[in-house]
Protein backbone atom coordinates (compact mmCIF):
# COMPACT_ATOMS: atom_id res chain seq x y z
CA UNK A 1 0.00 0.00 0.00
CA UNK A 2 1.09 3.85 -0.54
CA UNK A 3 1.33 5.26 2.49
CA UNK A 4 1.50 9.47 2.68
CA UNK A 5 3.47 10.18 5.74
CA UNK A 6 2.37 13.71 6.97
CA UNK A 7 4.19 16.46 9.13
CA UNK A 8 7.35 14.07 8.96
CA UNK A 9 9.57 16.25 11.43
CA UNK A 10 12.73 14.75 9.85
CA UNK A 11 14.35 17.35 9.13
CA UNK A 12 12.94 20.21 12.11
CA UNK A 13 13.19 21.25 15.01
CA UNK A 14 15.60 19.56 17.15
CA UNK A 15 16.90 15.70 16.76
CA UNK A 16 14.82 14.35 19.12
CA UNK A 17 11.98 15.03 16.45
CA UNK A 18 14.11 13.59 13.49
CA UNK A 19 14.82 10.06 15.43
CA UNK A 20 10.96 9.89 16.04
CA UNK A 21 9.84 10.67 12.49
CA UNK A 22 12.52 8.10 11.04
CA UNK A 23 11.97 5.74 13.13
CA UNK A 24 7.88 6.07 12.39
CA UNK A 25 8.95 5.87 8.68
CA UNK A 26 11.24 2.55 9.21
CA UNK A 27 8.39 1.18 11.19
CA UNK A 28 6.08 1.59 8.15
CA UNK A 29 8.21 0.41 5.49
CA UNK A 30 9.26 -2.87 7.48
CA UNK A 31 5.18 -3.77 7.01
CA UNK A 32 5.84 -4.14 3.45
CA UNK A 33 4.32 -0.30 2.77
CA UNK A 34 5.73 2.23 0.42
CA UNK A 35 6.23 5.84 1.78
CA UNK A 36 6.11 9.16 0.38
CA UNK A 37 7.03 11.79 3.11
CA UNK A 38 5.48 15.59 2.92
CA UNK A 39 7.45 17.61 5.16
CA UNK A 40 6.02 20.08 8.32
CA UNK A 41 7.25 22.77 6.71
CA UNK A 42 5.18 21.89 3.57
CA UNK A 43 2.11 21.71 6.04
CA UNK A 44 2.24 25.14 7.63
CA UNK A 45 2.09 25.90 3.31
CA UNK A 46 -1.88 24.91 3.89
CA UNK A 47 -4.55 27.39 3.26
CA UNK A 48 -7.90 28.37 3.66
CA UNK A 49 -8.96 25.69 6.54
CA UNK A 50 -12.40 25.53 8.16
CA UNK A 51 -12.15 26.49 11.62
CA UNK A 52 -15.05 25.29 13.50
CA UNK A 53 -16.92 22.00 13.38
CA UNK A 54 -19.75 23.13 11.19
CA UNK A 55 -17.31 24.44 9.29
CA UNK A 56 -15.31 20.82 8.17
CA UNK A 57 -18.88 19.28 7.84
CA UNK A 58 -19.88 22.20 5.05
CA UNK A 59 -19.57 21.16 1.22
CA UNK A 60 -18.64 24.76 0.25
CA UNK A 61 -15.55 24.71 2.02
CA UNK A 62 -14.06 21.58 1.22
CA UNK A 63 -14.56 22.93 -2.32
CA UNK A 64 -12.61 26.07 -1.67
CA UNK A 65 -10.01 24.43 0.11
CA UNK A 66 -9.87 21.84 -2.69
CA UNK A 67 -9.35 24.59 -5.22
CA UNK A 68 -7.08 26.91 -2.74
CA UNK A 69 -4.62 23.36 -2.33
CA UNK A 70 -4.61 21.49 -5.48
CA UNK A 71 -1.01 20.29 -4.42
CA UNK A 72 -1.99 18.48 -0.92
CA UNK A 73 -5.38 17.00 -3.26
CA UNK A 74 -3.04 15.53 -5.74
CA UNK A 75 -0.98 13.39 -2.96
CA UNK A 76 -4.15 12.83 -1.34
CA UNK A 77 -5.36 11.28 -4.09
CA UNK A 78 -2.23 9.50 -5.41
CA UNK A 79 -1.58 7.98 -2.14
CA UNK A 80 -3.90 4.66 -0.78
CA UNK A 81 -3.32 5.13 3.28
CA UNK A 82 -2.64 9.11 4.97
CA UNK A 83 -0.72 8.80 8.31
CA UNK A 84 0.47 11.93 10.04
CA UNK A 85 2.56 12.18 12.37
CA UNK A 86 1.43 14.30 15.33
CA UNK A 87 3.93 14.43 17.75
CA UNK A 88 3.45 17.70 19.75
CA UNK A 89 1.47 19.43 17.24
CA UNK A 90 -1.83 18.96 17.97
CA UNK A 91 -3.40 21.15 20.45
CA UNK A 92 -5.90 23.90 20.06
CA UNK A 93 -6.82 24.92 16.99
CA UNK A 94 -3.96 27.32 15.75
CA UNK A 95 -3.21 27.02 12.02
CA UNK A 96 -0.78 24.20 12.76
CA UNK A 97 -3.07 21.66 14.21
CA UNK A 98 -5.92 23.09 12.17
CA UNK A 99 -4.35 22.01 8.82
CA UNK A 100 -3.70 18.69 10.08
CA UNK A 101 -7.36 18.25 11.43
CA UNK A 102 -8.64 18.97 8.05
CA UNK A 103 -6.84 17.00 5.57
CA UNK A 104 -7.24 14.06 8.19
CA UNK A 105 -10.71 14.33 7.71
CA UNK A 106 -11.33 15.19 4.24
CA UNK A 107 -8.73 12.64 3.51
CA UNK A 108 -11.27 10.13 4.82
CA UNK A 109 -14.44 11.66 4.53
CA UNK A 110 -13.92 12.70 0.91
CA UNK A 111 -11.74 10.16 -0.59
CA UNK A 112 -12.22 7.52 1.28
CA UNK A 113 -8.62 6.62 2.69
CA UNK A 114 -7.18 5.01 4.86
CA UNK A 115 -6.40 7.67 7.95
CA UNK A 116 -4.45 7.43 10.83
CA UNK A 117 -2.70 10.08 13.90
CA UNK A 118 0.35 8.36 15.19
CA UNK A 119 3.18 9.16 17.44
CA UNK A 120 1.25 12.09 19.24
CA UNK A 121 -0.08 13.83 22.27
CA UNK A 122 -3.66 15.70 21.31
CA UNK A 123 -4.92 18.48 23.81
CA UNK A 124 -8.27 19.88 22.14
CA UNK A 125 -7.83 22.76 24.72
CA UNK A 126 -3.96 22.89 25.39
CA UNK A 127 -4.64 21.02 28.70
CA UNK A 128 -6.56 18.25 30.12
CA UNK A 129 -10.30 20.34 30.46
CA UNK A 130 -12.72 19.51 28.13
CA UNK A 131 -16.11 21.49 27.64
CA UNK A 132 -18.80 21.80 25.39
CA UNK A 133 -16.80 24.04 23.14
CA UNK A 134 -15.71 24.30 19.31
CA UNK A 135 -12.08 22.42 19.79
CA UNK A 136 -13.98 19.80 21.51
CA UNK A 137 -16.15 19.35 18.59
CA UNK A 138 -13.48 19.59 15.72
CA UNK A 139 -11.38 17.40 17.53
CA UNK A 140 -14.12 14.68 18.51
CA UNK A 141 -15.37 14.78 14.85
CA UNK A 142 -12.06 14.12 13.39
CA UNK A 143 -10.80 11.24 15.58
CA UNK A 144 -14.67 9.56 15.23
CA UNK A 145 -14.15 9.76 11.29
CA UNK A 146 -10.61 8.76 10.72
CA UNK A 147 -9.89 4.61 10.97
CA UNK A 148 -6.83 4.82 13.56
CA UNK A 149 -5.37 6.65 16.67
CA UNK A 150 -2.21 5.80 18.39
CA UNK A 151 -1.29 8.33 21.41
CA UNK A 152 2.24 8.58 23.24
CA UNK A 153 1.55 9.37 26.72
CA UNK A 154 -1.18 8.84 29.18
CA UNK A 155 -2.40 12.31 29.94
CA UNK A 156 -3.19 13.00 26.39
CA UNK A 157 -4.57 9.44 26.25
CA UNK A 158 -7.03 9.76 28.42
CA UNK A 159 -8.19 13.63 27.43
CA UNK A 160 -9.18 12.19 24.12
CA UNK A 161 -10.96 9.14 25.68
CA UNK A 162 -12.98 11.22 27.95
CA UNK A 163 -13.55 13.20 24.87
CA UNK A 164 -15.40 10.12 23.33
CA UNK A 165 -12.98 8.89 20.81
CA UNK A 166 -10.90 5.59 20.33
CA UNK A 167 -7.62 5.92 20.67
CA UNK A 168 -4.85 3.16 21.66
CA UNK A 169 -2.51 4.07 23.88
CA UNK A 170 1.18 3.40 22.55
CA UNK A 171 4.44 5.65 23.13
CA UNK A 172 7.21 7.86 21.48
CA UNK A 173 8.59 6.13 18.19
CA UNK A 174 12.28 7.64 19.50
CA UNK A 175 13.28 4.85 21.60
CA UNK A 176 12.98 2.29 18.45
CA UNK A 177 15.42 4.65 16.62
CA UNK A 178 18.21 3.96 19.94
CA UNK A 179 17.26 0.93 19.63
CA UNK A 180 18.30 0.44 15.75
CA UNK A 181 20.81 2.71 15.51
CA UNK A 182 22.75 3.96 18.96
CA UNK A 183 25.31 2.08 20.80
CA UNK A 184 26.16 3.33 23.85
CA UNK A 185 29.53 4.75 24.28
CA UNK A 186 29.52 3.80 28.15
CA UNK A 187 31.30 7.09 28.75
CA UNK A 188 30.26 9.54 31.58
CA UNK A 189 31.57 12.84 32.23
CA UNK A 190 32.14 14.25 35.76
CA UNK A 191 29.85 17.12 37.30
CA UNK A 192 28.70 18.50 33.71
CA UNK A 193 25.33 19.62 33.98
CA UNK A 194 23.51 19.80 30.38
CA UNK A 195 20.33 22.52 29.94
CA UNK A 196 17.74 22.23 27.38
CA UNK A 197 14.80 24.37 26.52
CA UNK A 198 11.03 24.16 26.32
CA UNK A 199 8.14 24.57 24.06
CA UNK A 200 6.32 26.67 26.69
CA UNK A 201 7.45 30.10 24.99
CA UNK A 202 3.90 30.31 22.75
CA UNK A 203 3.91 29.41 19.34
CA UNK A 204 7.59 29.96 18.29
CA UNK A 205 7.95 26.49 16.37
CA UNK A 206 7.01 28.03 13.16
CA UNK A 207 7.94 29.50 10.16
CA UNK A 208 8.07 33.08 11.03
CA UNK A 209 9.34 35.84 12.70
CA UNK A 210 7.07 36.09 15.80
CA UNK A 211 8.67 35.91 19.54
CA UNK A 212 7.30 34.51 22.29
CA UNK A 213 6.20 35.08 25.59
CA UNK A 214 9.61 34.23 27.83
CA UNK A 215 9.43 37.53 29.66
CA UNK A 216 6.26 36.40 31.39
CA UNK A 217 8.39 33.87 33.29
CA UNK A 218 10.86 36.34 34.74
CA UNK A 219 10.67 35.43 38.51
CA UNK A 220 11.18 31.45 37.66
CA UNK A 221 13.95 31.98 35.33
CA UNK A 222 15.49 34.03 38.22
CA UNK A 223 15.07 30.76 40.05
CA UNK A 224 16.47 28.79 37.35
CA UNK A 225 19.65 31.35 37.00
CA UNK A 226 20.00 31.03 40.96
CA UNK A 227 19.90 26.68 40.70
CA UNK A 228 22.62 27.20 38.04
CA UNK A 229 25.15 29.62 40.25
CA UNK A 230 24.98 27.07 43.03
CA UNK A 231 25.44 24.09 40.29
CA UNK A 232 28.49 26.17 38.94
CA UNK A 233 29.90 26.78 42.75
CA UNK A 234 29.99 23.10 43.31
CA UNK A 235 32.45 22.68 40.14
CA UNK A 236 29.72 21.88 37.52
CA UNK A 237 30.13 22.49 33.70
CA UNK A 238 26.52 24.28 32.06
CA UNK A 239 26.11 23.38 28.89
CA UNK A 240 23.52 24.65 26.37
CA UNK A 241 21.95 21.67 23.72
CA UNK A 242 20.37 22.56 20.88
CA UNK A 243 20.69 21.82 17.15
CA UNK A 244 18.37 20.15 14.46
CA UNK A 245 18.90 18.46 10.94
CA UNK A 246 17.20 21.91 9.53
CA UNK A 247 15.18 24.38 11.03
CA UNK A 248 16.37 24.46 14.78
CA UNK A 249 13.92 25.47 17.01
CA UNK A 250 13.69 29.40 17.80
CA UNK A 251 12.38 28.92 21.01
CA UNK A 252 15.40 27.60 21.85
CA UNK A 253 17.75 30.79 20.17
CA UNK A 254 15.69 33.10 22.29
CA UNK A 255 16.24 30.95 25.20
CA UNK A 256 19.93 31.37 24.52
CA UNK A 257 19.79 35.40 24.13
CA UNK A 258 17.55 35.32 26.98
CA UNK A 259 20.04 33.84 29.47
CA UNK A 260 23.11 35.83 27.83
CA UNK A 261 21.24 38.49 28.71
CA UNK A 262 20.16 38.18 32.07
CA UNK A 263 22.36 35.63 33.48
CA UNK A 264 25.31 36.38 34.66
CA UNK A 265 26.86 32.82 34.78
CA UNK A 266 29.36 31.05 32.63
CA UNK A 267 27.42 28.75 30.13
CA UNK A 268 28.48 27.14 26.83
CA UNK A 269 26.09 26.97 24.13
CA UNK A 270 26.28 23.48 21.85
CA UNK A 271 25.02 23.02 18.79
CA UNK A 272 25.03 19.00 18.13
CA UNK A 273 26.28 18.65 14.24
CA UNK A 274 24.76 15.49 14.19
CA UNK A 275 22.03 12.85 15.04
CA UNK A 276 24.82 10.53 17.13
CA UNK A 277 26.19 13.64 18.78
CA UNK A 278 23.20 15.00 20.16
CA UNK A 279 22.55 11.59 21.79
CA UNK A 280 26.36 11.10 22.47
CA UNK A 281 26.08 14.73 24.57
CA UNK A 282 22.74 13.69 26.56
CA UNK A 283 24.39 10.23 27.26
CA UNK A 284 27.14 11.58 28.22
CA UNK A 285 26.19 14.19 30.76
CA UNK A 286 26.11 13.77 34.67
CA UNK A 287 22.76 15.31 34.84
CA UNK A 288 19.77 16.88 32.22
CA UNK A 289 17.57 19.74 33.26
CA UNK A 290 14.83 20.28 30.44
CA UNK A 291 11.21 20.84 29.41
CA UNK A 292 11.87 18.84 26.00
CA UNK A 293 10.16 15.71 25.22
CA UNK A 294 12.67 14.18 23.44
CA UNK A 295 16.00 15.09 25.41
CA UNK A 296 13.99 13.34 28.36
CA UNK A 297 13.15 10.55 26.72
CA UNK A 298 16.84 9.97 25.55
CA UNK A 299 17.90 10.62 28.80
CA UNK A 300 15.99 8.13 30.14
CA UNK A 301 17.10 5.28 28.02
CA UNK A 302 21.19 6.22 28.33
CA UNK A 303 20.91 6.29 31.89
CA UNK A 304 21.44 10.20 32.33
CA UNK A 305 19.97 11.78 35.41
CA UNK A 306 17.05 14.35 34.69
CA UNK A 307 14.61 16.80 36.13
CA UNK A 308 11.36 17.96 34.21
CA UNK A 309 10.43 21.24 33.05
CA UNK A 310 7.06 22.10 32.09
CA UNK A 311 6.20 22.18 28.22
CA UNK A 312 3.61 24.04 25.84
CA UNK A 313 0.91 20.85 27.11
CA UNK A 314 0.59 18.55 29.95
CA UNK A 315 2.54 16.28 27.45
CA UNK A 316 5.47 15.86 30.22
CA UNK A 317 3.34 15.21 33.00
CA UNK A 318 2.63 11.88 30.76
CA UNK A 319 5.79 11.14 30.04
CA UNK A 320 6.24 11.47 33.62
CA UNK A 321 3.74 8.64 34.47
CA UNK A 322 5.22 6.68 31.78
CA UNK A 323 9.42 7.11 33.32
CA UNK A 324 7.61 6.82 37.17
CA UNK A 325 9.47 9.80 38.02
CA UNK A 326 8.40 12.83 39.99
CA UNK A 327 5.95 15.51 39.70
CA UNK A 328 7.50 18.39 36.67
CA UNK A 329 9.14 21.77 37.91
CA UNK A 330 7.29 24.31 36.49
CA UNK A 331 8.90 27.37 34.97
CA UNK A 332 7.11 30.18 36.60
CA UNK A 333 6.88 28.13 40.16
CA UNK A 334 8.44 30.58 42.30
CA UNK A 335 9.61 27.80 44.49
CA UNK A 336 11.85 26.70 40.83
CA UNK A 337 15.35 27.31 43.28
CA UNK A 338 14.41 25.23 46.06
CA UNK A 339 12.66 22.17 43.95
CA UNK A 340 15.37 22.11 41.32
CA UNK A 341 17.88 21.32 44.37
CA UNK A 342 15.74 19.60 46.31
CA UNK A 343 15.21 17.20 42.87
CA UNK A 344 19.15 17.33 42.69
CA UNK A 345 19.84 16.41 45.98
CA UNK A 346 18.15 13.29 45.58
CA UNK A 347 19.26 12.25 42.87
CA UNK A 348 22.77 12.83 42.71
CA UNK A 349 23.45 12.74 45.95
CA UNK A 350 21.38 10.01 47.62
CA UNK A 351 20.79 6.30 46.69
CA UNK A 352 17.38 6.73 45.74
CA UNK A 353 17.59 8.08 41.96
CA UNK A 354 15.09 8.06 38.74
CA UNK A 355 17.84 5.28 36.64
CA UNK A 356 17.99 2.96 39.05
CA UNK A 357 13.60 2.91 39.52
CA UNK A 358 13.76 2.68 35.55
CA UNK A 359 15.68 -0.76 35.37
CA UNK A 360 17.37 -2.04 33.07
CA UNK A 361 14.33 -3.47 30.66
CA UNK A 362 13.49 0.15 29.96
CA UNK A 363 14.51 0.39 26.46
CA UNK A 364 12.70 -2.72 25.65
CA UNK A 365 9.66 -1.67 27.46
CA UNK A 366 9.21 1.53 25.62
CA UNK A 367 9.84 -0.10 22.53
CA UNK A 368 7.17 -2.44 22.80
CA UNK A 369 5.18 0.68 23.52
CA UNK A 370 6.14 2.39 20.58
CA UNK A 371 5.09 -0.65 18.04
CA UNK A 372 1.45 -0.17 19.21
CA UNK A 373 1.86 3.03 16.43
CA UNK A 374 1.73 0.38 14.09
CA UNK A 375 -1.27 -1.56 14.75
CA UNK A 376 -3.56 -0.35 12.40
CA UNK A 377 -1.22 0.13 9.72
CA UNK A 378 -0.62 -4.16 10.11
CA UNK A 379 -3.94 -5.36 9.65
CA UNK A 380 -3.68 -3.22 5.77
CA UNK A 381 -0.65 -5.47 5.25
Amino acid sequence: MKILLINDTSKWYHFGCTATSKALIEGIKKLGHAVNTLPITETYKIKFTPITKEGFLDENNFHNFAKENQEFIKLIKENDGIVFNGEGTLHGLNPAPLSLLYVAYISKAHFGKHVEILNHSAYPQHDTTLGETNEAAVYKLVYNTIDFAAIREPMSFNTMKNLGVKTVECFDCMPLYIRDHYTKTGIKKDKELLIAGSATWLQLNIPSDQRGNIEDFTEGLAGLNQYLKEMISRGFKIKFLYGSDSFPAKDDREFVVYMKEHFKLLLEVYEATSMEDWLQTIEQATMLVSGRFHHTIAASILGTHFIALNSNTPKIEGLMQILGSEKVVRYNDQHIYDKLMTATEQKLFSQENSIAVIGDNHLEILCAKAEKNFEGLKSMT
